[in-house]
């Protein structure tokens, strides 16, 4: 199964969380129903003033949740996934990135055409 990348965010309620568990949740059921598995999950904060003010479902938001979630899953779960987060009023914006087609790919050495430079070629380009 590919490694994706969830990254969300999700619009801000100052009164109760309770809407952003329930997304949290219902990605994470989405993945585990299938025999995939969530790796990571972090929240990057609660309440973020947003970049610019973002339109979505006809509302402006400024404040914004933001979280990320890194899992494998097959293709097609991957499109349920992507239509449930469309439909989610809570939803401002999300990206699904595919890391790799599998955990060992992440740890691959830098690429021959990447020159790594020391103290002493500072100077010279």
């Amino acid at each position: 199964m590919p490694l994706y990348e969830l990254f969300c965010i999700a619009s801000h309620n100052p009164t109760s969380p309770a809407g952003l568990r329930q997304l949290i949740r219902s990605v994470a059921t989405q993945v585990h129903g299938t025999g995939g598995v969530v790796r990571d999950l972090r929240a990057l904060g609660a309440g973020l003033t947003l970049p610019y003010r973002m339109k979505r479902n006809q509302q402006f938001h400024e404040r914004g949740d933001h979280f990320s979630m890194t899992f494998d899953t097959s293709p097609v779960v991957l499109k349920r996934i992507n239509e449930t987060l469309r439909r989610d009023p809570m939803v401002v914006r999300w990206m699904l990135t595919k890391k790799g087609a599998a955990v060992s790919q992440l740890n691959t050495a830098p690429s021959s055409t990447v020159q790594m430079l020391g103290p002493e070629d500072m100077g010279r380009y």
